[in-house]
């Protein structure tokens, strides 16, 4: 075994045979004592490993960004960019406990948090830990803390307020408290034209924030007229077939593209999670307890609304299980209720002449 500088300058080096094979690796350390101690810890984990048969130690933050590499999109990659900057995945995964999960959840509650953002967290850190377990490293049984989700609220737009919105978003509007449409800047052009086509992109396509604000070109077949949409979430692709809205939008930002991204962020790369400006337009229209996620229920509202049943609104929505469709049910219940009754008086009708 040996301890070394390349060149005889920078930082050491450790260098050691095992069972017929030469291990090499920088100790990042310009300081010989710790060079020499990680050596020994080395050699001593490979004698566990091989001999003993223990199982190789791997960091969350390492099994965090290798699952990722695996199931690349921007579900995993925000996850990741928030458990990275509020959970220590500097520690191993067998080093972690329950008590870190309970500190974490208390702490996202704090910051008032949702309770299905959390259970997004948790679902990341479980993929990831499986992901290691999978590829033959130690891991820690946990006890993930228990997460009560609210109970499905439904709200979508009205006709009124879905004019009010859209009034609001107008790249052309005058604001008392902006320049000109002439005379802003290019790239506030950009925002509040960006922000504006996205909303109708989702009113009318009923497709996630995520999935319309990074998709790109490439899923776009403007000469037939659809979108092959990939949902992330559930690693399951949709077909959709754009209206004329959809396609006239689709159409002019096509012919003025910068880049692979239907949306771009202000650098040029994919738009990612920038809902800023849609949410003031939401206020300014005094439209109350309403997100943005709520757009895709005013899209599959209205679908339920018109005559589509359950199982095919879940095909447009990209479920994978109808059951979480299940929140439209009443609306559909509501329409057949109708429909029975216009049956059952014409029946009546008929029957007494």
């Amino acid at each position: 075994m040996s301890v070394f500088k390349r060149g005889g300058k920078g930082n050491y080096y450790i260098q050691f045979n095992y069972n017929g094979k030469t291990y090499v690796k920088s100790s990042k350390s310009t300081n010989k004592r710790i060079a020499d101690r990680m050596e020994r810890e080395w050699h001593d984990k490979l004698i566990r490993q091989e001999e003993l048969g223990e199982l190789p130690k791997i960091r969350l933050v390492e099994a965090l960004d290798s699952y990722a590499k695996e199931k690349p999109g921007q579900y995993v990659e925000s996850n990741n960019n928030v458990l990275n900057r509020l959970f220590p995945t500097d520690l191993y995964i067998d080093e972690i406990k329950s008590l870190h999960l309970t500190k974490f959840k208390a702490e996202r509650e704090k910051a008032k948090i949702g309770a299905q953002t959390i259970k997004h967290n948790f679902q990341v850190i479980r993929s990831a830990i499986t992901w290691a377990k999978n590829n033959g490293y130690e891991t820690a049984d946990l006890e993930y803390p228990k997460i009560t989700l609210p109970k499905h609220r439904l709200r979508y737009l009205s006709i009124e307020e879905e004019k009010r919105l859209l009034d609001e978003l107008d790249p052309l509007k005058k604001r008392s408290f902006r320049p000109s449409h002439d005379s802003q800047p290019n790239e506030e052009k950009r925002i509040y034209q960006d922000n504006f086509d996205l909303v109708i992109l989702l009113l009318n396509t009923g497709a996630r924030y995520s999935e319309i604000a990074n998709i790109q070109w490439s899923s776009i077949d403007l000469n037939n007229k659809i979108i092959h949409l990939w949902r992330n979430k559930v690693q399951n692709e949709s077909t959709i077939f754009m209206t004329n809205k959809v396609y006239n939008i689709l159409e002019r930002r096509f012919k003025n593209k910068t880049s692979d991204n239907v949306f771009n962020n202000k650098k040029g790369g994919p738009r990612g999670y920038q809902a800023k400006g849609i949410r003031a337009a939401i206020k300014r229209a005094d439209i109350q307890n309403f997100t943005i996620h709520d757009l895709r229920h005013t899209c599959a509202s209205r679908l339920v609304q018109n005559g589509l049943s359950l199982y095919e609104v879940a095909s447009i929505l990209g479920h994978s299980d109808v059951s979480t469709t299940q929140i439209y049910a009443h609306l559909e219940q509501q329409d057949v209720g109708i429909k029975a009754r216009e049956i059952l008086e014409n029946f009546g009708a008929s029957a007494s002449l």
